[in-house]
């Protein structure tokens, strides 16, 4: 209250003035002498351009109820068009994965993965098919870009798949064109350390790093990553080979689970 006060003491002057040229404009609107007439000719002149409006309280309401039913219309297409396109990509996917299977040379079961492990201790996914569609512990699983994992645990619907990127994950593998043997080790998120490769070995970034066949579970030559780094340290007998892993586990909707692929040599 204070400060209004003392605004008010502030623009006293021009408070005064103000009410000074009001208190006139309504003598001369209300006087009847010749130039009073004429500037109320003026006023009303320019009220009288003012564009008028013929809405009522009712038509407002009207308006204002259709402009919601505009908004909720506008809502449900905006969800529709993102139904649409989340539909073309799905049926995009699975062409590829049907183009995947018919070309590929093993026999593959498809299975939609129906749940993502939360346990810190392993880092797994749950499909949907099991024994009954005759999926067994440790066949491999692969995404459409390369090794996703092997499955762990199998009831006569579900299974459980151990991904690649679990830290306790470790397979046989081979880089470069040489076709270097090393062990994929898990790092962090997607990416991982080939060890055993030589110093003298001629791994560089991109190269290819494929599953090497020196398994029972995997056969050779499936992608797994590619090469993203390697470090030569002086002193030591073998490179340091970070790789980056080319299934991306959680991006996965759909995976193929690998049903009879032969000796793993």
């Amino acid at each position: 209250m204070r400060n209004l006060f003392e605004l008010l003491y502030y623009f006293r002057e021009l408070l005064l003035v103000l009410l000074a040229v009001l208190v006139s404009l309504m003598l001369l609107l209300t006087g009847e002498s010749r130039q009073s007439f004429a500037l109320q000719d003026l006023f009303t002149g320019m009220i009288g351009m003012m564009p008028r409006t013929n809405l009522g309280f009712a038509d407002i309401i009207s308006y204002k109820e259709e402009n919601q039913v505009l908004r909720h219309r506008l809502m449900q297409y905006a969800l529709l068009n993102a139904e649409l396109v989340d539909a073309a990509r799905e049926n995009e996917r699975l062409r590829d994965m049907l183009q995947f299977t018919e070309e590929s040379p093993y026999e593959l079961q498809v299975a939609e993965v129906i749940s993502r492990g939360a346990s810190s201790i392993l880092s797994t996914i749950t499909l949907n098919v099991g024994t009954r569609h005759g999926v067994e512990p440790n066949f491999p699983v692969l995404a459409l870009n390369g090794l996703l994992g092997k499955t762990i645990s199998v009831a006569p619907n579900a299974s459980i798949v151990q991904l690649i990127t679990d830290r306790n994950f470790r397979l046989s593998v081979k880089v470069g064109s040489e076709g270097i043997r090393g062990i994929l080790v898990p790092l962090y998120g997607p990416f991982a350390e080939v060890t055993g490769i030589p110093l003298n070995s001629d791994v560089r970034p991109g190269d290819q790093v494929l599953t090497s066949g020196f398994s029972d579970i995997y056969p050779k030559n499936l992608p797994v990553a590619l090469v993203d780094e390697v470090e030569v340290t002086p002193g030591e007998n073998f490179s340091r080979v970070t790789v980056r892993i080319q299934a991306e586990p959680s991006e996965a909707e759909h995976v193929f689970i690998m049903i009879d692929h032969g000796p793993g040599t």
